[in-house]
């Protein structure tokens, strides 16, 4: 199933390309925030199910371009994002020790908003958005083995995180403060459910810019799957339903944003998101790579 929130935060469930309006299933739709009623229903899901099953089945839904599709997870409590994780150096095929830094939880945006990139000034050389697969917490979670993390897992969504680069910004003591900036976590426009995902290390994430594909890459290639993620982190902290955590990027074609694009990601089964950008600072035309890797 593909749950998201459309137009003023309504429930829906997504069915053959149309969006099915499920929020009369979901109690106090009205007057809870959405994103409780998103952890509310992803807790509950083994009774909310066949609740939308039933409404979708009696219902054709509307075309998904007649609709606002909002950030499925608006205001996640915990956004983690795994830092360095894909094994994308050359011949260096070593991982390199498992690691995150916390999204700030005002960074979701929905399909088709705008990333703003504010005027970081010459310190900051390139403005760039990592695809990313992101796995939704399905249950609470402390002290998980790996053996059985993926039973921890509801969903899986698109992410972007969206990065400043340079040294005005990697030599601050503050080193990932723009890694919380309010909209800098483009995310949806669905969670698909994991049962229609199938193995999360087998899909593949692709990003497009002003309609030309710039990154395609294979989750197979992650230093530290999904599943030791969990595991690792459960072990600090407590994850409770709604979490959301991304898996880092494969840094091979990453791009530059400036000021009019438009930039799309998907990754295999969870639809397409996109998202324009608006930018009050000079072009930045400056590639950037981590060291060892090349296009």
């Amino acid at each position: 199933m593909k749950l998201l929130f459309f137009d003023d935060f309504r429930m829906g469930v997504l069915k053959d390309g149309n969006v099915v309006d499920v929020s009369s299933a979901v109690p106090n739709a009205d007057v809870v925030p959405p994103q409780d009623q998103m952890e509310r229903v992803i807790e509950g899901f083994a009774g909310f199910k066949p609740r939308f099953e039933e409404i979708v089945v009696g219902s054709a839904g509307v075309p998904m371009a007649s609709v606002r599709l909002r950030a499925p997870l608006p205001r996640p409590h915990t956004s983690l994002c795994a830092f360095a994780n894909y094994l994308d150096r050359g011949s260096d095929r070593t991982p390199g020790a498992i690691d995150f830094f916390y999204k700030g939880s005002t960074g979701p945006v929905g399909n088709g908003d705008t990333v703003e990139i504010l005027d970081m000034g010459e310190g900051a050389t390139a403005y760039q958005p990592e695809p990313e697969v992101g796995y939704v917490i399905g249950k609470p979670a402390r002290y998980v083995k790996e053996a059985d993390a993926l039973d921890y897992v509801f969903g899986y969504v698109n992410f972007v995180d969206v990065s400043a680069r340079g040294p005005g910004v990697q030599q601050r003591r503050t080193t990932f403060l723009h890694k919380g900036l309010t909209g800098w976590s483009p995310m949806g426009p669905v969670i698909t459910t994991s049962d229609e995902v199938g193995d999360p290390q087998d899909l593949r994430v692709k990003l497009w810019l002003n309609g030309e594909l710039r990154q395609d890459y294979w989750t197979g290639d992650m230093a530290h799957s999904i599943a030791e993620q969990i595991e690792w982190l459960s072990h600090w902290i407590q994850l409770n339903p709604g979490d959301v955590i991304s898996c880092g990027t494969h840094h091979k074609g990453l791009s530059n944003i400036n000021d009019g694009d438009r930039v799309e990601m998907e990754v295999d089964g969870c639809e397409r998101l996109h998202f324009s950008v608006r930018s009050y600072g000079p072009p930045k035309t400056v590639a950037w790579r981590p060291p060892g890797v090349t296009d």
